[in-house]
């Protein structure tokens, strides 16, 4: 068995929210990284295959939208599992049909159903 921690890419420009994934997510034992926008989220998925993408929607440059389209052309990245998180007040109306509605987080964050959900996209819920 690997003792490789999985890697996951928070995509977030609020300093105090990158701050609070990455606290949590440490804590829970993965590894972290971060982009500040979306062009730099998709530049780090290319070069270092994260396990899983955490993506905030209202970003500078390039959007979450267009990231997640992005993504989902890209048969190297469509298979990474991607959480949602947003302060947009229509993110579970824009976003349940094309994530499903356990992978939309509307802000302020539910720390434990975050990670409950991280859990289970990376197989280890229950572990």
């Amino acid at each position: 068995m690997s003792d490789r921690k999985p890697l996951i890419l928070v995509v977030e420009d609020d300093p105090s929210v990158q701050n609070l994934l990455r606290v949590l997510l440490e804590a829970e034992g993965y590894e972290v990284i971060h982009a500040e926008d979306g062009l730099e989220g998709l530049v780090k998925m290319e070069l270092q295959h994260p396990s899983l993408v955490i993506l905030d929607l209202m970003m500078p440059n390039v959007t979450g939208d267009r990231v997640i389209d992005e993504i989902r052309g890209d048969v190297r990245l469509n298979r990474v599992p991607l959480i949602v998180v947003s302060g947009r007040h229509d993110v579970h109306e824009s976003f349940d049909d094309v994530l499903g509605p356990d992978n939309v987080f509307a802000k302020p964050l539910d720390p434990t159903a975050l990670l409950e959900r991280v859990a289970e996209l990376l197989g280890e819920a229950g572990v």
